[in-house]
């Protein structure tokens, strides 16, 4: 069993003010730092981790959607060696910028009263069946079907070389809710892959709630221990 690492600042509010220049600025060190770590036939690339969460821990700035993973019951799918899949992972500054503009905490977003929400947000970032690899197969036009009940995610190519992924079909309707690819990450086996975003997706404003609050269970929050999650009576 993979121990989960401690996330950093756990339940503290998203400071006021600050953020864009902050998210530019790590955005560019997270780039900075995967260029050296992640290169396609470099060292990470040699190295192909088992699961899906150990790709994840060694990322190290994934800590928020780990979490979130974990209390929506998402985790221990991506612990399973033979887990297939394509996952977008938000960085965690995309976790803190969801917080700000939804005027909440991360204890507020992870608390029971939310799992339904932020399962479908983990869910809108999992694409199940054959990974999505290599990146050139993510077309322009393509729309993704993914684990969140009826939501589907929408690949765009506008610029060479760059990926970004939309939460709704047209890029006019919601022109900030989409995510840009900063870099990947094979798994061992051949099943699955792991690409890095710089922000969340969001559902679109006219699904339904009452879609997911019936489609995904609440689960408790993993302990340090790493035992595994276990549903709410």
């Amino acid at each position: 069993m993979v121990q989960r690492q401690a996330s950093q600042g756990r339940g503290r509010g998203c400071g006021a003010g600050g953020v864009a220049a902050a998210a530019a600025g790590a955005a560019l060190g997270l780039v900075l730092l995967m260029q050296v770590a992640w290169l396609p036939g470099g060292s990470a690339q040699a190295y192909l981790p088992a699961t899906m969460i150990d790709a994840m821990e060694a990322a190290m700035f994934l800590n928020r959607f780990m979490d979130a993973a974990d209390v929506t019951g998402y985790y221990d799918r991506f612990l399973e060696p033979g887990f297939e899949g394509t996952v977008f992972a938000p960085v965690d500054l995309g976790f803190e910028a969801l917080a700000k503009r939804s005027n909440a905490t991360w204890d507020e977003l992870t608390s029971p009263a939310l799992n339904a929400t932020l399962a479908t947000i983990v869910g809108m970032h999992v694409v199940p069946g054959p990974r999505l690899f290599p990146q050139a197969t993510l077309r322009d036009g393509m729309a993704l079907t993914t684990s969140a009940p009826g939501i589907k995610i929408y690949v765009r190519r506008d610029v060479p070389g760059i990926v970004h992924v939309y939460g709704v079909p047209r890029p006019e309707d919601d022109p900030l809710n989409f995510a840009t690819v900063l870099q990947y990450q094979e798994i061992r086996g051949g099943k699955a892959v792991l690409y890095v975003v710089d922000r969340v997706l969001t559902p679109p404003a006219k699904t339904p709630a009452a879609t997911t609050a019936t489609a995904v269970p609440t689960f408790t929050r993993r302990s340090r221990a790493g035992s595994a999650a276990n549903p709410q009576k």
